[in-house]
């Protein structure tokens, strides 16, 4: 509290102040940015500061309610502003929250003609779970260890894991990414502009991570994140009336100063036996790099025409230690055929993009894409066998694969204006995809498309789209499910043949000045008609309509409703063995069906009350997921039961009232009504009722299927935020 209260001050203190905005999302924060009169050209400074206190009080989850934001209660400033303008130049900086874990700071500066700069420090908190609970403790990076007596009761029947559920330690399971960005555009001569970009992301913290044994003994651990990306960008351009030309570089770096992760089992003590080691290890992120070269150039032609065309080359590597097969010192681990990943890939991409107007009423757009991902990693032989869950040997394993891809697309569309302000566009593509190690060889789509517009009218905007879309597979790869034991029936639904339609439907309607309507639909259908198994169909609605209404400058009112619903069907096969996979009546089905509901207006007042500024807001949305499980007429499978729908529904709302004491001193109050409902059959607290779920009963062998989580739920909560606040300007 201290520190947050000495940085305020020091905000009042300092010549030159710095801010920004991290606003939670859906919803702006409860100061939007100030009026602020900037000041002539002269140099003279401009300011403005929001400062005061926070209050709150959180019944249920309130990791959910903070999510992406901190609204710790107590001194803060946000919504600062310094700058000052001369002739040619600006400088100019804000700052939001400053203190707290999502604060963030920009300052900007601009020298006409000359130079642009911007830098940005954000900082973007992920909070998981303020109940999580472990046995686990971290006692070097990235191991983690349960107390031995634990695992020695377990092991030898005298006790189980949720004897021992009082004894795990709680914590803020949370990440933090702290980012550092300076952008700058250098103005060389007129027609000459340098270009650079540096950004670095750190992250660090805890997150839920699933370190299992196998379906027998799932564990959940908080993994310990370390990682930081750095990022450069840099281009040289020559622009002219006739074109331009463009050349860059790029660099990304990721480093991960936790690559391994060990963790204890915590149903067994010692000695390691096959199929039960005494704890497990597995590989977190590699450090890798990503290069990649860049060009750019477009030429004008008469009649508006422009040709333009972007080539990158691009590399990217990794070359990390790899860990053994197995910590599981009673398997002999197999050898590894190379010590590091020598992991590469060659990235190349090709683009252009022609436009005309040949006539007044015709105009025409070509483009044309190559995208092309080459995997250069040296196949990983596994001839002397592979390790499964740090259990299970498996004598002679198949080889790694190594999915590269190339991807085509041309698309061609013609614009013709029928109408006045009217416009019909009738249009074409086709995009090929060659794969390596799928299913599919190469899948080829044909796309029409034709859509009418109103544009430039006053009083009404029109847009309607149709598009339909077939996607077709060929050379058939039957020998690639085969080799992983699935159903010769099954397809992939990203490589699938597909049937697509899709239509659009977006109208606008401002008669006068007063208000404006505007309404939207959209309706697709997906169908897989040569799937036996995999997805069947895919299908989405959408409708929305939104009113605004500003009768005068005192009053602004909007709002908006929508409905989108969602369906798709998947088909399966129980099967172990290739009778079974051939028997139909084992087949079964889910049905799914998700509905949302949303709703929102804001209400602005400005001075109707002398001196007196208030908004009202309301946000509401509610989502359900149903899912109806189905097995054939005669199937000799149990009949499924049926799960509870899937709940969530998220209400928000907020009152602010500001008031003028000056030309310079504003009051302000503010108030944030939160509710979030929430029923998941998978993680709610109905069903996951402790950190050890099912309980190994005593006497019970410790193979017995077990879980040992970390308490992350999707609970519900209400919450009330208060603000208090002195908005100074100067």
């Amino acid at each position: 509290m201290r520190t947050r209260l000495l940085m305020a001050a020091a905000w009042m203190l300092v010549s030159a102040a710095v801010a920004g905005a991290q606003t939670p999302p859906t919803r702006p924060a409860p100061t939007d940015p100030v009026d602020v009169k900037r000041s002539a050209l002269g140099g003279k400074p401009y300011a403005s500061i929001d400062f005061g206190g926070r209050f709150n009080s959180v019944d249920g989850d309130e990791a959910r309610y903070q999510r992406y934001r901190d609204l710790t209660p107590g001194i803060y400033a946000t919504n600062g502003l310094f700058g000052r303008r001369g002739a040619d130049w600006t400088l100019e900086a804000q700052a939001w929250n400053i203190g707290y874990r999502d604060q963030k700071v920009e300052v900007n500066y601009n020298y006409v003609g000359r130079l642009e700069t911007n830098f940005v420090y954000d900082q973007i908190p992920l909070f998981f779970s303020r109940d999580t609970r472990s046995l686990y403790s971290e006692t070097t990076p990235g191991v983690l260890r349960i107390d031995d007596f634990i695992q020695q009761s377990v092991q030898s029947g005298s006790a189980t894991l949720r004897d021992f559920q009082d004894v795990a330690t709680r914590f803020d399971a949370r990440v933090t990414r702290y980012v550092t960005q300076m952008d700058l555009v250098f103005n060389a001569n007129r027609q000459t502009d340098l270009y650079f970009n540096v950004r670095s992301a750190k992250r660090s913290g805890v997150q839920p991570y699933g370190a299992t044994f196998g379906f027998n003994n799932a564990v959940e651990v908080a993994a310990p994140i370390d990682t930081r990306t750095s990022d450069f960008q840099s281009a040289i351009e020559w622009a002219s009336k006739r074109g331009l030309v463009r050349v860059g570089w790029d660099g990304s770096w990721y480093n991960n100063d936790v690559q391994t992760l060990i963790w204890d089992n915590p149903l067994r003590y010692a000695p390691d036996a096959p199929g039960n080691p005494t704890e497990g290890r597995l590989a977190l992120w590699p450090d890798n790099t990503l290069n990649y070269v860049h060009g750019q150039a477009a030429v004008n032609f008469p009649y508006s025409g422009r040709l333009s065309g972007y080539v990158a080359i691009g590399q990217g590597k990794s070359n990390a230690d790899l860990l053994p097969h197995t910590i599981n010192t009673a398997l002999a681990s197999p050898e590894l055929s190379r010590s590091t990943a020598q992991a590469e890939h060659r990235m190349t991409i090709a683009q252009f993009n022609f436009s005309m107007r040949p006539a007044r009423r015709v105009s025409v757009v070509a483009k044309g894409r190559r995208a092309d991902v080459d995997v250069r990693t040296p196949i990983f032989l596994r001839e002397t066998g592979a390790v499964s869950y740090d259990s299970n040997l498996i004598p002679s394993a198949a080889p790694s694969e190594y999915y590269s891809v190339t991807r085509d697309s041309v698309d061609v569309d013609g614009a013709f204006e029928v109408l006045p302000f009217t416009s019909v566009k009738v249009g074409f593509g086709k995009y090929g995809t060659d794969y390596t190690n799928r299913i599919w060889e190469k899948t080829d789509e044909n796309v029409f498309r034709v859509s009418v517009d109103t544009t430039s009218n006053p009083y009404v905007m029109l847009r309607a789209v149709y598009e339909d879309r077939s996607r077709k597979g060929d050379t058939f790869e039957a020998e690639v499910l085969e080799q992983v034991g699935e159903l010769a029936g099954l397809r992939h639904y990203d490589v699938a043949n597909r049937d697509r339609q899709r239509l659009t439907l977006i109208a606008s309607f401002m008669p006068g000045g007063i208000f404006g309507v505007t309404g939207s639909a959209g309706i697709g259908r997906d169908d897989y008609p040569d799937s036996p198994h995999g997805l069947q169909s895919a299908d989405t609605n959408q409708y929305s309509v939104a009113l605004d209404v500003v009768p005068n400058d005192m009053y602004n009112f909007t709002t908006s409703y929508g409905f989108e619903k969602y369906t798709s069907l998947q088909r399966s096969r129980s099967a172990n063995n290739a009778a079974d996979q051939a028997n139909p009546l084992l087949d079964w089905t889910t049905d799914w069906d998700g509905k949302v509901n949303f709703f929102d207006f804001t209400f602005d007042i400005a001075e109707a009350i002398e001196k007196t500024n208030i908004r009202l807001g309301l946000d509401w949305t509610k989502a359900k997921d149903t899912y109806v499980y189905g097995i054939a007429a005669g199937s000799p499978l149990a009949a499924p039961a049926q799960l509870a729908p899937v709940l969530n529904e998220l209400l928000r709302s907020e009152v602010d009232v500001s008031y003028d004491i000056s030309d310079h001193l504003r009051f302000g109050v503010a108030y944030w009504f939160d509710d979030y409902e929430a029923e998941d059959f998978a993680l709610g607290p109905d069903t996951l009722t402790g950190i050890a779920f099912p309980p190994v009963q005593a006497g019970q062998p410790v193979t017995a299927t077990n879980a040992l989580l970390l308490g992350y739920l999707y609970r519900p909560y209400r919450a009330h935020t208060g603000f208090v606040r002195l908005t100074y300007l100067f």
